[in-house]
């Protein structure tokens, strides 16, 4: 019984909310109890009805500073206050003019009753019960001591007794059902902790997948279209560095950005060439596609670029390295498969999307003869896009070329 409440403010609503039913019920026996002695004292000219009335009232009293503040203090002040109430109207009501047979009537039942009701502080279904049945335990010894100073029969209040047992019967089946609540819980919280563990290993997976994919061959491609005699020094210090980060700590960082952190001034002396030829000028703190530039570079591909390198910008620079890393593999797989020299790049911005276009006139291909093993276009190109929410397009036909559209949404980290 949480009423769809979180397990961790299940238990204190609820047992407040049980608590301030008591105290209602509580209120309205002391008012009824109020009224009764009114009535007495008025209509019936009875002095003893104004005492009455007035130790309903102070319970009624005290019972609001319980209900507004619950100290263990104030739950005692009105327990021993309501003690000497019952035990002062048992020995009023019990007098041989009233003609009470004994104590189990309903004029000592309505204190009584409020007695139980008390509260208490503190919250759980426990302590209910216990502050329930000390109330229970005082009301029927100032009962009984209330009836021998009168004179009168002592008997167990009915009333007074099923209010009791009422109070313990909902207070036991609450602990119980939010146990078993609780135990749900714990299984629910543990299977969500397992889905995100699982999650997170798939991203990390995939990650490492694609990393290991475009840095060994990104490399490979470069190093045979560098042809005979010594590689590049440029060409080695990038093997170099993207070696380092596959054996370091940052091996799940995606290629623009570890450029961008790793060695920021040497990936823009890399790229700025690329970037100049296509006549864009994006600014230092702009994201940029140098990592797709430098693949081209390093793959011996000429990239003609439309568009403005400035819409990278409404992406963050996560997302932008992504883009960035998952152009570089298209331009990789146009170098190795196309049989062509030349791409197109053509990018844009609308409907708060970032869209580039990677366009080549090579011989093309059928995407579901792809072999299940290959990795390039399922997880570098589009696992790593549609993992930031965007999407991968892709035309080919064969003899005549393919274009591959990605598409990532505005923002991001």
């Amino acid at each position: 019984m949480t009423l769809g409440l979180p397990g961790h403010l299940a238990r204190d609503s609820l047992s407040r909310a049980l608590a301030h039913a008591g105290h209602c019920a509580a209120w309205v026996c002391l008012g009824i109890g109020a009224v009764v002695g009114v009535i007495g004292a008025t209509i019936g000219g009875d002095p003893a009805g104004w005492v009455g009335a007035a130790l309903s009232t102070l319970m009624a009293v005290l019972l609001v500073l319980v209900a507004r503040y619950s100290t263990v203090t104030l739950t005692l002040v009105y327990l021993v206050v309501g003690t000497g109430s019952v035990l002062a109207l048992t020995v009023l009501v019990m007098d041989p003019a009233y003609r009470f047979e004994t104590t189990n009537n309903v004029i000592l039942a309505l204190p009584r009753v409020a007695l139980i009701l008390v509260g208490g502080a503190g919250v759980g279904s426990v302590l209910a019960i216990t502050w329930a049945a000390l109330g229970y335990g005082l009301g029927e010894a100032a009962s009984f001591l209330g009836a021998v100073l009168a004179g009168g029969d002592w008997a167990p209040n009915v009333a007074a007794a099923t209010a009791f047992g009422i109070v313990v019967v909902v207070r036991t089946f609450d602990g119980l059902s939010r146990r078993s609540d609780s135990r749900r819980e714990t299984g629910l919280h543990r299977a969500s902790q397992q889905t995100r563990v699982l999650v997170i290993r798939h991203d990390y997976e995939l990650r490492a997948t694609a990393r290991l994919h475009d840095t060994a061959l990104s490399h490979l491609v470069a190093i045979a279209a560098a042809g005979s005699g010594p590689v590049d020094q440029r060409l080695r210090d990038g093997i170099r560095q993207d070696l380092g980060l596959i054996v370091g700590r940052d091996w799940a960082i995606d290629h623009g950005q570890a450029v961008q952190t790793g060695d920021a001034g040497r990936g823009r002396d890399r790229v700025a060439p690329a970037a100049m030829a296509t006549g864009a000028s994006p600014a230092d703190d702009t994201p940029t596609l140098e990592g797709a530039f430098a693949a081209a570079a390093n793959a011996g591909l000429d990239v003609r670029m439309t568009g403005d390198l400035g819409v990278l910008g409404a992406l963050g620079p996560a997302r932008a390295a992504a883009l960035d890393a998952a152009v570089a593999q298209c331009l990789v797989n146009v170098a190795r498969h196309a049989g062509v020299t030349e791409v197109e790049l053509a990018l844009g911005l609308g409907d708060g999307e970032v869209t580039v276009a990677v366009m080549d006139s090579g011989v093309g291909f059928d995407e579901r003869e792809v072999p299940e093993d290959r990795i390039g276009l399922r997880t570098s190109i589009r696992a790593r896009i549609e993992q930031e929410g965007g999407t991968v397009r892709l035309w080919s036909t064969k003899g005549i070329g393919t274009t591959i559209v990605l598409t990532v949404p505005e923002g991001g980290e």
